[in-house]
């Protein structure tokens, strides 16, 4: 039990360095789109208000296109359960049985 405790404390741990690490990896990349996008495409400096907008638009967009990914790889597993049923049942008679060997004679 003991070791179930520190490991789950380790585990912990690790979590709490990789959030570390993501919130690093979110603020250069927020940084860098808030300064790529503080100049607009003729070379004019953006007001901070349309350089937030923008940002704002591009990570819901970005959200928007997460959640749609993660439909489809929903709709792609079930088709593919529903589909292909006989197949794992086939995998699970060859592991408990062995391979099936046939003989075209």
């Amino acid at each position: 039990m003991k070791q179930i405790l520190q490991r789950l404390d380790q585990l912990i741990e690790l979590q709490k360095e990789q959030n570390r690490k993501l919130d690093t990896a979110i603020g250069l990349l927020v940084s860098h789109q808030l300064l790529t996008e503080c100049v607009d495409y003729e070379g004019n400096a953006r007001a901070p208000e349309e350089c937030a907008d923008i940002t704002i638009e591009g990570f819901s967009a970005a959200l928007c296109l997460m959640g749609e990914l993660d439909k489809r790889s929903r709709d792609y597993q079930y088709q593919k359960s529903e589909f292909f049923i006989d197949e794992d049942e086939d995998d699970d008679e060859e592991e408990n049985n062995g391979p099936v060997v046939s003989s075209s004679f």
